[in-house]
């Protein structure tokens, strides 16, 4: 089956081409500050879709920015520019911020229910792109400001087009099977520092070394809301690792469990268990987290 992400992603593209091919033909009716809430809006939008979607499933914080962030300047300067140099500077402004926050949000929510998300960002979508196009509608066509006439003068097609397009894309959200890679891809993590446990935001060091079995080495984690147990794993070098991780019910964003150095990574559901290999490969200390930052353990490589 084609990727749900992809399949969203196009139906929000094409809704917000749609809405700034609809913007453009009524451009000579807007004034500098509707261009420039047109640009500030476009851009914000279109880089937090474009970040959010592609973080989510993948996980890849540092490609969902930068993807984010050019689709939100592709989107928003050349609308802002409708209106002038201002407006410009409102897209190019916007578009970066939006898509800082959509990858910011993709990787935040990982860990929660993904369809519940889905269906809550689409309504967001859905208000904040017909809340534009009714403000660039009503410019064209309510100027007197009368409100008896501006109820009136919200054309059917308006109000048809906008209840045929919101219908599709919720049911679409809600049939579609969301969810994420369970093994991330930390190509473009920034490698953890090494952090010494006086430093760390711990209660108790809980200190433990892998059982060396024929040909690899064991280690047991247990993963809580705010900590490991143990917090400082000790490993020998070139030996193969297999950490065996069991998740607590209210696990939140350390459900997703991190080795930046090595490049490895696992999502596993709250209350589920699961298993991270690789081999560590140099000596060090060595921080592995939550894809937050927010819990912390070491790995000490001897």
């Amino acid at each position: 089956m084609a990727n749900p992400y992809l399949i969203m992603y196009g139906l929000f593209l094409a809704v917000m081409f749609a809405v700034a091919y609809y913007i453009y033909n009524l451009r000579k009716n807007l004034d500098e500050m509707h261009g420039m809430m047109v640009g500030m809006t476009l851009g914000m939008l279109s880089g937090l879709v474009a970040g959010t979607f592609y973080t989510l499933p993948t996980g890849n914080f540092l490609n969902g920015l930068i993807l984010g962030s050019i689709a939100g300047l592709a989107f928003g300067a050349p609308i802002g520019r409708l209106s002038g140099h201002l407006g410009i500077m409102e897209g190019v402004m916007a578009g970066p911020m939006g898509g800082m926050m959509g990858a910011m949000l993709g990787q935040m929510i990982r860990p929660f229910d993904i369809e519940t998300f889905m269906i809550f960002f689409t309504l967001i979508f859905l208000l904040t792109i017909i809340g534009l196009s009714y403000m660039v509608h009503c410019r064209e066509s309510c100027c007197d400001n009368s409100q008896t006439k501006r109820k009136e003068k919200v054309s059917k097609t308006f109000l048809v087009t906008w209840a045929i397009t919101g219908i599709i894309l919720l049911l679409l959200t809600w049939a579609l099977p969301f969810s994420v890679n369970e093994n991330v891809s930390l190509n473009n993590y920034i490698a953890g520092s090494s952090l010494p446990p006086v430093l760390q935001d711990l209660t108790k060091v809980d200190r433990r070394e892998t059982t060396q079995k024929d040909g690899y080495q064991e280690i047991n984690l247990l993963v809580t809301s705010s900590r490991y147990y143990p917090n400082i794993m000790v490993a020998k070098k070139g030996i193969p690792l297999i950490v065996n991780i069991d998740m607590s019910k209210d696990a939140g964003c350390s459900q997703e469990v991190l080795f930046p150095e090595f490049k490895v990574g696992k999502l596993i559901p709250a209350g589920g268990s699961g298993i991270i290999e690789f081999t560590p490969n140099k000596i060090g200390e060595f921080v592995f987290r939550c894809s937050m930052d927010m819990t912390r353990g070491t790995l000490e490589v001897i």
